[in-house]
């Protein structure tokens, strides 16, 4: 794809920058939204406490290898625009090109209220979310900073994204994806655990 794209997933915001290409941007949708429903599954279940660490730990089984991670931690007693954070933490860590991207995935998040309303109830469901931006990497890798943070359900107010509140904690980490690998052992299996319900949890954003 030539142009910047953006999609809501469960209760993530991806984008993805030129250079990716429409069977790329769809196995990571896919990869995603899989890890993210067997992670909410044993989390509903008492099975496992650390929804970010099983996550991670289920997108590396679908084909993503981690790099050096990095967290970032505000006071409790600073009260920041969680925009500005996110977006600050994402250029620290990967660089201000997916600051940027992630910048105009939140702007088409704002002015689509269905999938507005769609992500916010799944972060109230989920207790966190992630902010996904992606570049194309070397060898048919996909370059991807995994922003994630944890959140008390009572914050998670219309508009939450948007607003001053306080920030707990935030994980922010440079991860790669193999399209091919994740295309040749698992896409036909996923694509046929999510038939029912993909198109309600992929919404694509207008930028």
């Amino acid at each position: 794809m030539n142009s910047h794209q953006a999609a809501v997933v469960g209760a993530g915001l991806m984008s993805f920058m030129p250079g990716i290409s429409v069977a790329q941007r769809t196995s990571i949708q896919l990869a995603l939204l899989q890890a993210g429903q067997e992670t909410r599954f044993v989390h509903e279940q008492g099975q496992v406490a650390d929804w970010y660490g099983y996550f991670k730990n289920k997108l590396k089984f679908y084909g993503w290898d981690a790099l050096p991670a990095e967290e970032v931690h505000w006071s409790d007693n600073d009260r920041t625009q969680i925009v500005d954070n996110a977006l600050r933490s994402i250029s620290a860590t990967a660089g201000s090109r997916y600051a940027a991207s992630t910048e105009l995935a939140l702007q088409g998040l704002n002015a689509s209220a269905s999938a507005l309303l769609h992500f916010e109830r799944r972060v109230r469901q989920q207790g966190s979310f992630q902010l996904l931006p992606c570049a194309p990497g070397k060898n048919g890798y996909v370059d991807m900073v995994l922003y994630h943070e944890d959140l008390d359900q009572t914050q998670v107010s219309a508009g939450f994204l948007f607003h001053e509140r306080r920030n707990q904690q935030v994980r922010a980490e440079l991860v790669r994806f193999n399209t091919r690998l994740f295309d040749r052992q698992f896409r036909d299996k996923v694509e046929r655990s999510l038939q029912a319900i993909a198109l309600k949890e992929i919404i694509a954003l207008q930028l």
